[in-house]
């Protein structure tokens, strides 16, 4: 099935945004009920199960975050409250175990919001991890690819700056952060915006996509999509950035927004145009509630080649949200419409719920726990799969209790 791919197009952003500067853009039109499957040997070239080390000093609960560097996994478990590095074999490397001075509350041990790691990005340039926290908004913390605490970055440029959402680094020192709610709801002036970008959260800001926050009910004009809101594909020096009630993609590089995907959905699975300005029209929750086949995000956005990698949010449907878009020919792919057989060992490939979680700019990364993949080998015992000595070790080691595993995945040159 073709769609239609439009370039070098003024940006046209959701009216209540505000007016951006003239930017190249790609029109993506897509319709979900009509993209493609596929089974797991036309679609993709290498599939492999990496598990993760089993042992007291590495027990992952979950994957919540994971950033594929060099030789290295590493891996955010929110739950557990840890940054651990893995080799890319799936042996444990190091752990970031801790933040000197800073001691999370004992009342407060299940509440996600107060961990001593909040989130992290990576400086790929200096090889750091660079962590965030709500116990210090004052600083950023710094550590090395051993797991190790290195140094304080101090938050000085302004009162924003303290109270910021995610973030991304670019180059050694350029880096992107998009406001905190907040921040943005407090904002005195006319004009405020979704991004900035400066050396090293100390210098030579530069802001992206303003808009005025007087027009726009403030339950709405703040939200950011919970997993990122930016995505780093491989490619040195871009990433991409996205936000909730906006159907617009935005590559970032040193520079700025280098390039925006523009999608258009069918109107049955778009949101109002007035949707961020009329409060009595639209309850939030009710409303999309009521209506839940509405895209109200798009997220886990990664480009690897020619293929665009993204996943659409709705109420609708379960887990046939994440969409493989050929950007040279219009074809458009449901992942979770590609049947496993035994390429994969009628194993599953992408996780539904975790979704693609990670891009290096060969492969992309997905996982499962253990759990899920004990219980799909004992779906097709009766298909004899054929495992390779990696993944026979495995199941006749571990249990549904082990740590997760993580799935390398390259696509077909020509699918």
């Amino acid at each position: 099935m073709r769609f239609l791919l439009l370039t070098s197009i003024a940006l046209l952003p959701i009216a209540s945004i505000g007016q951006v500067a003239t930017i190249d853009t790609t029109v993506l039109r897509i319709d979900p009920e009509i993209a493609m499957g596929s089974t797991t040997r036309r679609v993709y070239k290498e599939v492999n199960y990496i598990p993760l080390q089993n042992s007291e000093q590495c027990i992952v609960g979950e994957i919540s975050k994971l950033v594929v560097v060099d030789n290295y996994f590493i891996v955010f478990d929110r739950g557990l409250d840890q940054i651990l590095i893995f080799n890319k074999d799936g042996s444990f490397h190091a752990k970031c175990t801790a933040i000197p001075g800073l001691h999370k509350n004992a009342t407060m041990v299940n509440n996600f919001n107060f961990n001593v790691f909040g989130d992290f990005a990576v400086n790929l340039m200096n090889r750091e991890i660079v962590v965030k926290t709500r116990l210090d908004h004052e600083n950023l913390f710094v550590f090395n690819y051993q797991g190790e605490f290195k140094k304080k970055i101090p938050l000085m440029v302004n009162n924003n700056i303290k109270r910021f959402w995610g973030f991304a680094y670019l180059d050694s020192n350029r880096c992107v952060y998009t406001g905190r709610p907040v921040a943005l709801q407090n904002n005195k002036g006319s004009k405020a915006y979704l991004l900035c970008i400066s050396d090293n959260f100390s210098s030579n800001l530069k802001e992206e996509i303003p808009f005025n926050p007087q027009d726009i009910v403030k339950e709405r004009y703040v939200k950011t999509t919970l997993d990122g809101p930016f995505y780093q594909s491989g490619t040195s020096g871009e990433c991409f950035f996205t936000r909730s009630y906006d159907y617009n993609l935005y590559l970032i590089n040193v520079k700025g927004i280098s390039r925006v995907y523009k999608m258009l959905l069918p109107l049955y699975y778009t949101l109002p145009s007035d949707f961020l300005t009329d409060k009595n029209k639209y309850n939030n929750v009710d409303y999309l509630n009521n209506n839940r086949q509405l895209v109200y995000s798009i997220s886990d956005i990664y480009r690897l080649n020619d293929c665009l990698f993204f996943k659409l949010n709705n109420g609708q449907y379960d887990n046939e949200k994440i969409f493989l878009y050929q950007l040279n020919t219009g074809d458009l792919l449901n992942l979770q419409k590609v049947s496993a057989d035994e390429f994969s060992c009628f194993l599953p490939v992408i996780n539904g719920n975790n979704s693609i979680q990670a891009c290096d700019g060969k492969y992309i990364y997905s996982s499962f726990s253990s759990l899920e993949l004990f219980d799909a080998n004992e779906a097709n015992k009766d298909k004899h799969p054929q495992y390779p000595p990696l993944l026979k070790k495995y199941f006749l080691t571990q249990t549904r209790k082990s740590n997760p595993v993580i799935v390398q995945v390259k696509l077909q040159e020509n699918r």
